[in-house]
Parts: C-alpha cells; sequence; structure tokens
C-alpha cells in the first residue's frame, strides 16, 4: 500500500472514517457484537445457500426493547 501522504485526499479520507469505524466497533459490549455477526450471517447466507453451502445462522434473543419496535 502507498504512503498516506501519495494517496488523493479522498482515500485518505476514506481509511480515516474506516478506522475510526473499526475503534467505535472495539468499544461496543459484547452482545452488540454477537448481534453485529448475527446480522452479517443473515446478508450472507442466501449468497452461501445459492452456492450449494449448507449454513446455519445462530438463533439469539434480540433484547426487549428492540423486539417491541
Amino acid at each position: 500500500m502507498e504512503p498516506m501522504e501519495i494517496l488523493s485526499p479522498e482515500v485518505a479520507r476514506l481509511l480515516v472514517a474506516k478506522e475510526a469505524r473499526r475503534h467505535k466497533l472495539a468499544g461496543l459490549p459484547f452482545p452488540d457484537k454477537v448481534r453485529a455477526v448475527v446480522r452479517l450471517q443473515w446478508m450472507v447466507a442466501p449468497l452461501l445457500r445459492a452456492r450449494g453451502r449448507r449454513v446455519r445462522v445462530w438463533k439469539i434473543e434480540e433484547p426487549a426493547a428492540r423486539r417491541q419496535a
């Protein structure tokens, strides 16, 4: 990868935003991280099934506040 000085301002801005998002996600409580993984599993499941893979998405209970929404 090129040094930051050589990258375009747009790419440099995206890399800074990516790093900030990583720090934000790292600070999430563990249950929120698990929910994020399950959401990713739901998103990728149709693609994997279309390729003939068996997929099992984790079943977790949603928090009460989220179920009522």
